[in-house]
């Protein structure tokens, strides 16, 4: 599946680093626009969860994506704080640009 050139060019004239730029094409390449967790993220441009957080933090400051923090339980019963990210919808992120 191909990133549209309108989608992609923005993004590019925008003032963000290599891995900022993985981070939103892994983002974009996802058929729904829903929220996808840190871990999968990351796993998927091959970083750690640590290391996503200034590429994010980069596409948040320009915004193009924004993050959601949720409290859940755990597998073994336990809770914990769970990261989740997704991309603004396009009519946000144009605004945004203006």
């Amino acid at each position: 599946m191909a990133i549209p050139t309108s989608t992609i060019t923005p993004v590019l004239a925008s003032d963000i680093s290599d891995r900022a730029f993985r981070l939103y094409v892994v983002l974009a390449l996802r058929p729904d626009n829903d929220w996808i967790s840190c871990q999968d993220v990351a796993t998927a441009v091959g970083m750690k969860s640590h290391e996503i957080r200034m590429p994010l933090a980069e596409l948040r400051r320009v915004g193009l994506a924004e993050r959601e923090r949720r409290y859940e339980r755990h597998s073994k019963n336990r809770k914990t704080w769970h990261t989740y990210v997704r991309l603004l919808p396009a009519s946000t992120t144009s605004e945004a640009a203006a």
